[in-house]
């Protein structure tokens, strides 16, 4: 396999077409993957929204955006497969888990298919390998680099903003009254699936209270549009009030705003793999059963989830998890992820 893999020069890695957190947390293996073969041409085959997010990576030679559940489904299926043929891939690393991925992959011929063995489609692979649901995805995608004979050093994500959203991200932050050197928390209080990851508004506004009067910082509530009544709400509990960025950023320009933020506070969601990638300290808040796989827990990138005690994973048992965690336990992951961070300088790259 080593051989087959120092011979290849076009490579294909396959991401999840929908969640930013998974290719978020796939460009570890990105990296490695390009400092394993420095000749090789990588592509990545994601979602529509995957050419904003990575704007800037410097290990892809393209990023392939796809909707698998748009309209006219098999038609374009067959396209892409096409597509992907053209092409000539003489390796394909399938960090997708589904069988569609592999599908695709099969159909377009590529020789050489490194996959995890999940969802009955390890017929379809050349390289089966297993997924460890107790260890980090991140770490997890390292596996397949490992299986094909190439050694795969940890590392946290990364994200690339340039200067001129940095500039815009100061901008919109002047017109809201914040200073760019002012010491800045970032929040997202919503969430995807909200019964299962969102810890509650009174809670994120009591630790943003403590945390803007501690450190006399200010604090910038981000997320999507159907996440804009939560950012509101959590506003409507504080004493001194955020500024509410929720629903009105671009992708482009939230990653902006978080790469000038000191903390990132925030539930299970791409926006807090996006924290851990642009390097603000950060506080991850999780229910039980994510926490293992998706959580980061380094000296200032905190996880806070806790467990129950006879291991229940229905939602009833997730809430309760959530539910009882206390500010008290937040504001401390915080301040010591900020000690943390000014003690040894920029964030890393190894994990």
């Amino acid at each position: 396999m080593s051989e087959e893999l120092a011979a290849a020069r076009r490579i294909l890695v396959i991401t999840k077409f929908r969640y930013l957190g998974d290719t978020i947390v796939a460009t570890p293996f990105l990296r490695r993957l390009k400092e394993a073969l420095p000749q090789a041409e990588i592509s990545l085959l994601s979602g529509p929204a995957m050419p904003t997010l990575l704007r800037g990576c410097p290990w892809l030679e393209e990023i392939i955006p796809f909707d698998p559940k748009g309209p006219r489904r098999l038609p374009r299926n067959l396209q892409l497969i096409r597509a992907l043929k053209a092409r000539q891939f003489d390796v394909v690393f399938l960090l997708n888990r589904s069988l569609h991925s592999s599908l695709i992959a099969r159909a377009a011929g590529i020789p050489v298919r490194i996959g995890f063995d999940t969802e009955h489609r390890g017929p379809l692979l050349t390289t089966r390998v297993r997924y460890d649901w107790e260890r980090p995805d991140r770490d997890c995608a390292l596996d397949l680099l490992r299986a094909a004979g190439r050694p795969a050093e940890p590392a946290l994500p990364e994200l690339w903003v340039d200067s001129e959203e940095r500039e815009e991200a100061d901008a919109m932050l002047r017109q809201r009254g914040i200073e760019p050197d002012r010491f800045l928390i970032g929040m997202q209080p919503g969430a995807h699936d909200p019964e299962v990851r969102e810890w509650g508004a009174s809670r994120f506004a009591e630790a943003a209270d403590r945390l803007m009067a501690e450190r006399g910082a200010a604090v910038a509530l981000l997320g999507s549009a159907e996440e804009r009544a939560v950012a509101e709400r959590v506003a409507a509990e504080m004493r001194t009030k955020p500024v509410v960025f929720a629903g009105e950023t671009s992708l482009r320009q939230a990653m902006a705003v978080i790469s000038r933020c000191g903390l990132w506070i925030g539930n299970d969601g791409g926006l807090l793999h996006a924290a851990v990638a642009l390097c603000p300290a950060t506080v991850g808040i999780f229910g039980p059963t994510k926490a293992k796989r998706w959580g980061c827990d380094t000296p200032h990138h905190r996880t806070v989830a806790h467990f129950p005690e006879h291991g229940e994973a229905d939602a009833a048992a997730i809430r309760r998890c959530l539910d009882s965690i206390e500010p008290d336990e937040v504001v401390a992951a915080a301040s010591g992820a900020i000690a943390s961070l000014r003690t040894e300088g920029e964030c890393e790259v190894e994990a």
